[in-house]
């Protein structure tokens, strides 16, 4: 749960004020402690200090966020292993803190093209333009989508709005059924206006399970390698799904409980184009081992779902 941080605003390219804290928390409000939390900058390309922590007694884990460069929407998430993502989202802003002009909650529109996707293969292209109560384009504004459900990836505005007002981001389905976009201007200003986008079932082409597409070879200790894990339908072809976060646990042989301490590297990847791909990982101790992939974003297929875990190959570290 977000603790502290979420919906700041500051100059781009600074470190916020207040930093990033989650609370993990067992099914009696307990907080849980010793568990790693990974956070990963996911919009607007800044940086966080540290990139991963561990629960304290009480559960708590925190980081320093420091925005992009670029004027506009930022985004940071807080992984766990096992257990859902929360997302930080902040404004960076310019020298002059983002237009002169007041935006119009009821001026301003927001508009979804396609309004229907198929599940896992669709985008939809979510525009937001911003007008004052002249009805005259805002630009410099910034802009923080939020869609109904939790099956779904949305991806938020890159930068502030431009001469004309206007700003987009992406909205992809994982499941059918219909999304709810809504759009607030400036930390502050919630669009009286929403967008739907009605998301199709794409026969035969869902995400029905994991696959390594490169699977891990025999390595040295230390030495780096390379793995690419991917969504795939019931037929097996790869489903192109972007935006999908994958994570990789580290098993050693015989044992049933992952030791992800023993792994160097970035273990969290979204997919692109159905494909995570996970470089530069190194294993610090010799053995033989092999990795579990896991998503919860498709959390069926997942530990607590009716499909088996995806385990690759196993491998050795000499």
């Amino acid at each position: 749960m977000v603790v502290q941080g979420d919906r700041q605003e500051g100059p781009a390219g600074q470190r916020l004020e207040d930093s990033l804290i989650v609370r993990l928390v067992d099914t009696a409000g307990i907080g849980v402690p010793g568990h790693q939390v990974t956070w990963v900058v996911s919009i607007g390309g800044g940086s966080v200090l540290p990139e991963t922590d561990t629960t304290d007694v009480d559960g708590f884990a925190r980081t320093q966020w420091t925005l992009g460069a670029e004027p506009g929407a930022n985004a940071v998430r807080a992984m766990i292993p096992g257990a859902a993502f929360v997302t930080f989202t902040a404004v960076g802003t310019g020298v002059d803190g983002g237009g002169g002009s007041t935006p119009s909650a009821d001026r301003s529109t927001i508009s979804a093209d396609p309004i229907a996707i198929p599940a896992g293969t669709g985008s939809s292209t979510i525009m937001v333009t911003v007008r004052d109560d002249q009805g005259d384009p805002v630009e410099g504004a910034s802009v923080s989508l939020e869609a109904s459900g939790s099956d779904n990836t949305l991806t938020q505005p890159e930068r502030a709005t431009g001469p004309d007002g206007s700003t987009s981001g992406t909205l992809a389905g994982a499941a059918p059924g219909t999304i709810t976009i809504s759009a607030t201007v400036n930390q502050s200003v919630q669009l009286a206006q929403t967008a739907e986008v009605t998301v199709t079932q794409a026969a035969g082409f869902a995400v029905d399970h994991f696959v390594f597409r490169l699977q891990p070879h025999d390595v040295h200790k230390g030495e780096r390698f390379r793995v690419e894990a991917a969504l795939a339908a019931k037929d097996g072809r790869l489903v192109p799904l972007s935006g999908i976060l994958m994570y990789l646990g580290l098993f050693p042989e015989g044992s049933e409980t992952p030791n992800n301490n023993l792994l160097a590297g970035n273990r969290f990847r979204e997919t692109d184009n159905g494909v995570a791909v996970f470089d530069g990982l190194s294993v610090t101790k010799k053995g033989r081992y092999r990795f579990r992939g896991l998503s919860d974003q498709l959390p069926e297929l997942g530990p607590h779902g009716p499909e088996p875990f995806l385990f690759s190959v196993t491998f050795e570290v000499k």
